[in-house]
């Protein structure tokens, strides 16, 4: 992702914030030891979920020397809903005295072949954050 801040907090205690690039890469020069890389997640697309890796992590650095931080991913969700009626006369319209179907369970598979059962309420809507897709 780019355009995402991460917060670096070195072994001497200074903060500096880099951003990530176009493929998602941020560089930060840092005294030798241990250094915590903390992801803005203000900057993180709206509606994303941490999907891999842990934030913040921490990495110590060798003098002399590179240290990467672990990848972390995010993912962007979104939410399906819906509505659930008894149709009395199957014509496809609820009509007057068509009653809302409340405690019904609706299985969700997504995009990544995940599944979970959501229950509608007593308006006979549901909903269920999934991943894009």
């Amino acid at each position: 992702m780019a355009g995402v801040d991460v917060v670096i907090t070195d072994s001497l205690g200074g903060t500096q914030t880099v951003t990530t690039d176009v493929n998602g890469n941020y560089t930060a020069t840092v005294p030798a030891g241990s250094t915590t890389a903390n992801i803005d997640e203000t900057t993180v697309p709206a509606g994303s979920v941490l999907t891999a890796g842990s934030d913040p992590q921490t990495v110590i650095v060798p003098g002399g020397s590179n240290a990467a931080a672990a990848p972390v991913g995010y993912q962007q969700q979104g939410t399906i809903s819906g509505y659930i009626f008894n149709d009395i006369n199957g014509n496809g319209v609820q009509d007057a005295g068509e009653p809302d179907l409340a405690g019904v369970d609706v299985v969700i598979t997504d995009s990544l072949g995940g599944t979970q059962t959501v229950t509608t309420d007593v308006n006979g809507n549901y909903t269920a954050t999934v991943p894009a897709g």
